[in-house]
């Protein structure tokens, strides 16, 4: 079973009943199930969130979220501590689930702290992002430069044109990415500090 499009409604729901104690028999919300084929899946079910969402810009990255590459960076990352091992760094590997894991990791103040200790938000990257860091590591500033839609559009077809389809990230292939995140997010403050002149992407 999977939510294509109403996880908003689904976690507010979910949320006024856990947290505020609400009564919830009286709620009802409409709903329409579309039963389909595993082999369909993967195309179909971007096609409905594209067509039926109506209340929030539907951005190109969405339609990858259960791609098995990002699926399994998120899966890495939950996983692989920083040296110390005191913290790991977050992929949002669909919009909103750095806040949902905070709500429901976090169910005090005390508990929210050490959250927000092990995976602090500068420590929290995207797919938007993973783009951006890996795009010009291998020397693409001209794909980045077009904007994070176009180029992470770039980055899942060249990913599908150098790798099989069944392969997958390993642990190395993650910490080079967070090496690469951290090269890039401090390139970031550099840029940002010396006010260098021009769009920030650029």
């Amino acid at each position: 079973l999977q939510i294509v499009n109403g996880g908003q409604t689904t976690a507010s729901i979910h949320r006024v009943g856990k947290t505020d104690k609400a009564d919830l028999s009286r709620v009802f919300v409409q709903a329409k199930l579309t039963v389909m084929t595993p082999a369909v899946l993967d195309e179909l079910a971007p096609r409905i969130a594209e067509f039926a969402n109506t209340q929030n810009p539907v951005q190109m990255a969405d339609f990858s979220a259960n791609d098995p590459f990002h699926i399994e960076i998120e899966r890495l990352s939950k996983q692989t501590w920083i040296p110390g091992e005191q913290g790991k760094w977050f992929y949002e590997r669909a919009r909103g689930q750095y806040q949902v894991a905070a709500v429901n990791e976090g169910t005090t103040p005390a508990r929210i702290r050490q959250f927000k200790d092990r995976t602090p938000p500068s420590r929290r990257f995207t797919k938007m992002d993973l783009a951006r860091f890996i795009n010009s590591w291998d020397w693409l500033p001209h794909v980045v430069s077009q904007g994070a839609q176009k180029n992470f559009v770039m980055f899942m077809q060249r990913l599908r044109e150098t790798r099989a389809r069944t392969w997958l990230p390993d642990a190395g292939y993650y910490r080079d990415l967070v090496a690469k995140a951290i090269i890039f997010n401090e390139a970031t403050r550099i840029v940002r500090r010396e006010e260098f002149q021009g769009y920030r992407a650029n």
